[in-house]
């Protein structure tokens, strides 16, 4: 019997705040380009620290996944509206260049890194007062009926894996929220699993759960 080629998934990391003595913060803000090191030096110590900690695992998850010290990766943000560093992350090493996504939340972050395909990665505490409302705003008509047919203790989370898988979605895009949520319809299939959305096909997944978390990612496929 013929087997399906397997799905592409991309290289996906975890990690809460407090783990951070286990990134190379201090080599990671020694690496930062000018604007980085801008955008660092502006920013109030929290918003700081969560800048620096994704980029430390971002680097970390990077040079894991394709075999490479981490002084070899180039990492450039700029947002192409208004030139700060806060845009969309790209990674260069040497002539390479490597597909990454970056999602933070109250306590923890997430990254995602794929060789081959434009990548996005979202992640949210399971938090009921964070997604009140959200079902108004982010689901199409058929997956509100569908949602509000489960029980009870099965919404808040059925409700944010639909929010981070469509977050990753226009993450991969590359336009943010600026698609909006509603529109895009990402079927019944489980995860993983090929949707069509936005007028492109992407391999949507949730990565073994995390207590708490859920994270979502989307590879956009050619």
């Amino acid at each position: 019997m013929h087997r399906a080629d397997p799905l592409p998934q991309p290289t996906v990391r975890f990690l809460r705040w407090a783990s951070a003595a286990e990134l190379d913060l201090a080599g990671t803000a020694a690496r930062l380009d000018a604007s980085a090191r801008d955008r660092l030096d502006t920013s109030s110590a929290s918003a700081a620290h969560r800048f620096l900690f994704g980029r430390a695992l971002l680097v970390r998850t990077v040079a894991e996944t394709i075999g490479t010290d981490s002084e070899r990766i180039e990492v450039t943000a700029v947002c192409p509206d208004c030139g700060l560093a806060h845009g969309r992350p790209r990674v260069r090493t040497g002539d390479r260049t490597v597909h990454v996504s970056v999602s933070h939340t109250a306590d923890a972050s997430a990254v995602a890194v794929s060789i081959e395909h434009p990548v996005g990665v979202d992640v949210e505490r399971l938090d009921a007062a964070r997604f009140a409302g959200v079902e108004d705003v982010a689901l199409t008509p058929a997956e509100r009926e569908q949602w509000q047919r489960l029980p009870d203790r099965r919404r808040l989370r059925a409700l944010a894996e639909r929010w981070t898988a469509k977050e990753a979605v226009t993450k991969a895009l590359g336009t943010g929220l600026t698609t909006d949520p509603a529109t895009i319809d990402l079927g019944p299939g489980a995860a993983p699993h090929v949707s069509e959305a936005a007028g492109h096909r992407f391999v949507v997944d949730h990565p073994e759960p995390v207590p708490g978390f859920v994270v979502a990612t989307a590879l956009l496929l050619p």
